[in-house]
């Protein structure tokens, strides 16, 4: 039990901390609240532009050097993509490597890779080819007809049989494409 000299401590102790708890709510809801700041409008300047109604030679080189360097880009891409799934080959998957990239040729091409996926036979034991792009080499391109030719420098590792059996080389692989609805598609692909 508490003597009452200790209770009316507590009870003093009690009243202060409640009493400075209400002078803080009625600060914190008294308070004058901020005035809004008002950013003044920033004065109509008019600002002339002179306009040209004919591009400079430098302008025009800009423009043909950036596209060139788009079409590029792009044939750069496309080529990455199509030798490393085209160049890999696994004896389980079917010729699966073959028929993934079908939509990346044109349609002679295409027909004639389906053609040779009908015919052809997979080997009976195990052999795997994956081909990773070492380089990729832009020989030629000619934007007015829509064509080009790429060179794409690959190392691809092989296994026969035995899994643990592989042997690595590096291959070239020659595409030539043509653009069609300025998409460029592959026409033959030949490894050298």
């Amino acid at each position: 039990m508490m003597s009452p000299r200790t209770r009316r401590n507590l009870l003093v102790v009690l009243l202060v901390l409640l009493a400075l708890l209400i002078a803080f709510l009625l600060w914190w809801f008294l308070r004058p609240k901020a005035a809004p700041v008002v950013v003044p409008p920033t004065p109509n300047v008019t600002q002339t532009i002179p306009t040209s109604t004919k591009p400079t030679i430098s302008d025009v080189r800009q423009q043909e050097a950036a596209q060139e360097r788009v079409s590029t880009a792009s044939l750069q891409t496309a080529s990455k993509i199509f030798a490393e799934r085209y160049g890999s080959y696994s004896a389980e998957a079917n010729f699966a490597n073959l028929t993934d990239v079908l939509p990346l040729m044109t349609d002679a091409f295409a027909k004639e890779t389906r053609a040779y996926v009908a015919t052809a036979t997979p080997p009976t034991e195990y052999y795997a080819v994956t081909t990773h792009v070492v380089t990729i080499a832009v020989d030629g391109e000619d934007d007015a007809a829509g064509t080009a030719r790429v060179t794409v420098t690959t190392q691809r590792e092989e296994a026969k049989g035995n899994v643990q059996d592989v042997s690595v080389r590096y291959q070239d692989l020659v595409l030539t494409f043509l653009r069609e609805n300025d998409t460029w598609l592959v026409a033959s692909a030949n490894w050298q």
